[in-house]
C-alpha cells in the first residue's frame, strides 16, 4: 500500500475520532457532575477516541500492533510494525473546554516512526508526513521558520522548564500551551520556532517527529524508557543548538 493511502487511514481514522471528541467537548459545559464523576466523563472521552480509532486502522491492517497511551502495548500477528496513539493530547485543556489538544497517530516500523498525522480536532486542521516524502498542513508543504536569532524566536515549552529564564533572558518569547503534540505540528508549519518538553512519552510525540523532519527541522531526544523521554527539543539547527546550550548540552542529530 502506498504511503499517501496510509496517510488517508489515518487521517480517516482521526477524523472519526475527532467527531466524538467534538460531541464531549460540547457536552462539557452542561455537565454538572461531582470531581469524580467529571474526571469519569473526560476518562471515557479518552477511550471511547481511541476505541474508534483502533477499530477504523484495524480494518485495514490487522496484522499491524499497537502502542496505545489508554490501552498500552498490544501485540498483533506483526511485531515489527504499530500504530502509535494518542487519542487526546492536552486533556487537561480538553477538560477545561480550552480548544487547544490534539488527536495523534503514528505508524512506527522497527525503531522508526515512518509516517504520522496529528489534527486538531476543533479546527479541523490536520498535519501529516510520511518519511521521504515532506510534510503537508492540508494541500501546502510545511517548512520549519528556519529564524537562527534567539532575540526574534517564539519557544513552546513543557514540564519544568529551568532554562525557560535563560532562554527569556536571551530574548526568547515563551510559550506553555497543554499540547506538546500541537505545539510541534505548529513547529512544523513555521508557527513557532522550537519546541522543547521534558517527561514526555512516545504517543505525545511519535507524529510530530516524521513532520519536523520532513519540514526540514531538526530534533534532539533523550529516552530514559522503552516509551518515556526525559528531554525533546526541535527547531532549526542554528536554533536548536542555542536553545541546547542552555541545557549545557550542543549535540544536535538529524
Amino acid at each position: 500500500m502506498s504511503g499517501s493511502a496510509i496517510l488517508h487511514i489515518m487521517q480517516k481514522a482521526a477524523e472519526k475520532a475527532a467527531f466524538l471528541l467534538i460531541r464531549d467537548f460540547g457536552e462539557l459545559e452542561k455537565l454538572q457532575v461531582s470531581r469524580k464523576g467529571f474526571r469519569n466523563f473526560v476518562t471515557s472521552a479518552d477511550r471511547n477516541a481511541e476505541a474508534r480509532i483502533i477499530h477504523e486502522l484495524t480494518k485495514y491492517h490487522p496484522e499491524y500492533s499497537f502502542v496505545c497511551e489508554e490501552s498500552g502495548l498490544t501485540e498483533k500477528e506483526d511485531k515489527n510494525t504499530a500504530w502509535i496513539i494518542d487519542p487526546i493530547d492536552g486533556t487537561s485543556n480538553f477538560m477545561r473546554g480550552i480548544p487547544y489538544f490534539a488527536i495523534n497517530i503514528a505508524l512506527r516500523k522497527g525503531n522508526d516512526v515512518v509516517a504520522g498525522i496529528t489534527l486538531d480536532p476543533m479546527r479541523g486542521e490536520c498535519y501529516k508526513a510520511e518519511i521521504g516524502q515532506g510534510a503537508l498542513g492540508g494541500r501546502s508543504r510545511l517548512r520549519v521558520s528556519g529564524r537562527e536569532d534567539i532575540r526574534e524566536a517564539l519557544i513552546a515549552t513543557r514540564g519544568s522548564v529551568q532554562f525557560g529564564e535563560q532562554l527569556v533572558g536571551l530574548g526568547a518569547i515563551i510559550r506553555k500551551t497543554g499540547s506538546v503534540a500541537m505545539d510541534m505540528a505548529y513547529l512544523s508549519a513555521g508557527k513557532y520556532d522550537a519546541v522543547i518538553a521534558r517527561n514526555v512519552y512516545l504517543w505525545d510525540i511519535a507524529s510530530g517527529i516524521v513532520l519536523i523532519k520532513e519540514a526540514g527541522g531538526f530534533i534532539e531526544l533523550s529516552k530514559i524508557g522503552s516509551s518515556q523521554y526525559n528531554l525533546v527539543a526541535a527547531s532549526s539547527k542554528k536554533l536548536l543548538t542555542t536553545c541546547l546550550s542552555c541545557l549545557g548540552n550542543a549535540n544536535v542529530r538529524r
